[in-house]
């Protein structure tokens, strides 16, 4: 089978090009010979392999100066329709895509030459956060996309719900949970050592880009040392060149460290760490923390790489971490406006032993049910299903 993505692609450093990353390498592992094109993002780097194409053809919508459109569709059709493939999957996110005309122009053109599937790392509402919206209004966007796409693919049950409430066919929408990458189990203190960490502190989590959310691990922190006094609170993502907010949050992070008396106890990394130390920042940890203050369904990647770490994680009560506390655990799951509370469940992460293990064993459990081979499966039966009507 010949299938096509539209989507980021590594070199670029997106959460959805690894996922497409991810699900291109997993669905190669199960059917070898099929044959895949990425029609990529304009940072992507041109690749010609046995069975992949990478194309950079499209500029992310994240990168793009504040009113500026750029028109993609004729390029990325033109990719496409070059490899003539039996299915083409697009992935989006408002920071590929903007969910506007230009996008679903890009899906009419897409449509015309293959079965179509979309997948929506995010449900946009009215609770949306993140996003000040299209034009067009997210339900009708929505409602729209649904009526030109074969197939939409989202994470998680809510996501598919919050769809139906717009309008969108039930019949239309399928729920493939975001895949897990069972990672390399590695030696904490050889870890610890490669990253400069304390070899015999506690080490606490918080993996993923600067987002206005981390704030609260801090304000949390001052609870944590009260009864766990051994404890640090490792940021291990980078801040991004082209997002000047990145840089804004990590100085202010640092500033109210220092404020609340925490500095010594918060490290920074120094660098960006690429996908193939992943294995290295998670075994590193005690525990992962996942604060998000979104209200619109979505999923989370940074999740699932702790998840295929087998490490305890703590979440805000969130839509974005749905499935932990109805897959996982409720007792993992706080409340985001709430430092103490946090700080509650990670010292009772840190301290006790029975309810740590507890919850590594139910991690265990859903990251192997969610293994990306398990996922591409769920994938590879859509596709065919699509085919045969």
């Amino acid at each position: 089978m010949k299938i096509a993505f539209v989507s980021p692609f590594p070199p670029t450093r997106h959460g959805i090009g690894t996922y497409t990353n991810y699900l291109y390498r997993a669905l190669s592992r199960i059917v070898p010979g099929n044959e895949f094109l990425v029609a990529a993002d304009s940072w992507a780097r041109r690749t010609t392999t046995a069975n992949l194409s990478v194309v950079p053809c499209f500029a992310l919508a994240e990168t793009l100066e504040e009113g500026q459109e750029a028109e993609y569709a004729e390029g990325v059709v033109r990719a496409v329709s070059d490899f003539a493939p039996a299915v083409v999957h697009v992935q989006h996110g408002a920071s590929v895509f903007y969910p506007d005309e230009r996008f679903l122009g890009l899906l009419e053109g897409l449509r015309q030459q293959a079965k179509l599937i979309v997948t929506l790392h995010a449900v946009y509402t009215e609770l949306a956060t993140d996003w000040q919206g299209p034009a067009i209004g997210f339900a009708e966007f929505n409602r729209r996309l649904g009526s030109v796409a074969d197939a939409i693919v989202v994470h998680q049950p809510s996501m598919k719900e919050a769809l139906i409430e717009q309008g969108v066919n039930a019949r239309c929408v399928f729920v493939i949970p975001h895949g897990t990458k069972i990672l390399g189990q590695v030696d904490s203190t050889e870890a610890r050592r490669s990253l400069g960490l304390p070899e015999d502190g506690r080490i606490v989590l918080s993996f993923g880009f600067f987002k206005e959310n981390k704030e609260l691990l801090i304000a949390a922190f001052p609870y944590v040392l009260k009864e766990v006094p051994d404890a640090f609170l490792f940021f291990s993502g980078y801040a991004r060149e082209w997002v000047p907010e990145d840089a804004e949050r990590r100085r202010d992070y640092e500033a109210k460290s220092v404020e609340l008396g925490v500095r010594d106890h918060v490290i920074f990394t120094t660098r960006f760490i690429p996908d193939t130390e992943v294995d290295v920042v998670f075994g590193a940890a005690d525990v992962a923390v996942f604060p998000c203050f979104q209200e619109e369904p979505s999923a989370s990647g940074s999740l699932h790489l702790a998840l295929g770490a087998f490490k305890p994680v703590v979440v805000s009560r969130t839509p974005k971490f749905e499935e932990v506390w109805t897959e996982i655990s409720d007792e993992v799951a706080f409340d985001a406006n709430s430092p103490q509370e946090v700080a509650r469940i990670l010292v009772r992460v840190l301290r006790d032993d029975d309810f740590r293990q507890s919850i590594v064993a139910r991690v265990e459990r859903y990251a192997l049910r969610t293994s990306w081979d398990v996922v591409a499966q769920e994938h590879l039966r859509l596709y065919e299903a699509l085919l045969l009507n």
